[in-house]
């Protein structure tokens, strides 16, 4: 499609081609299967278009927010908590035996995580968006978590597209392991704190 100047068309929802009297999306390169009926509009309000059954809810960067909390949990089980928990305690619980520089770079890949899973979300907005999805999911939700937006994120996308609920399945069984990889740490600190007292 060519605008008036002879270049193509910005994308956007423009007159059905095919006549249907709707509005059809131009996504810039090609027409989708996304429709709106203006007609559905009250009082100035839009209504949320439905999308087409070609259209793809799932992307790259969904998957990566998804899957970045995957990585916490490497560095988690990677982490010796008994090392750590023995020199917090020879160093009579002072600052420097507990900013050991292994915890330090685990917080440090923890905020990296944190903010490229924030970045991530951004970049499946701005994508959902190029595909014709109208007022996606806002992305700053990730900010409170990756949960967060994952499950928004998801529940927008089911309602407009009829489908979009995987990523919430695969956050649930991410959150399963973390959960079950924290019990077993939290149990190892406790078995160390315990021999510690008793030899002491």
């Amino acid at each position: 499609m060519t605008n008036t100047t002879g270049n193509t068309a910005a994308a956007g929802w423009y007159d059905d081609p095919s006549g249907s009297g709707q509005k059809r999306w131009w996504d810039g390169a090609r027409w989708t299967d996304h429709l709106h009926d203006p007609s559905l509009e009250v009082y100035g309000a839009v209504a949320t278009p439905v999308m087409g059954a070609r259209t793809s809810v799932y992307n790259i960067y969904i998957w990566l927010v998804v899957l970045l909390p995957l990585l916490s949990i490497v560095s988690l089980m990677s982490f010796d908590m008994s090392g750590y928990l023995r020199g917090a305690m020879e160093g009579g619980n002072s600052l420097s035996g507990m900013l050991s520089p292994s915890y330090l770079l685990i917080t440090a890949l923890n905020w990296g995580i944190y903010l490229v899973m924030v970045l991530f979300a951004y970049l499946d907005s701005k994508k959902l968006g190029r595909d014709g999805f109208v007022r996606p999911f806002p992305w700053a939700w990730a900010f409170l978590s990756s949960a967060v937006y994952v499950i928004g994120r998801s529940v927008v996308a089911k309602r407009r597209s009829g489908r979009g609920l995987l990523p919430i399945w695969v956050t649930i069984a991410v959150y399963v392991i973390t959960v079950v990889v924290a019990i077993v740490q939290v149990a190892n600190m406790l078995s160390v704190m315990f021999s510690t007292f008793q030899f002491s």
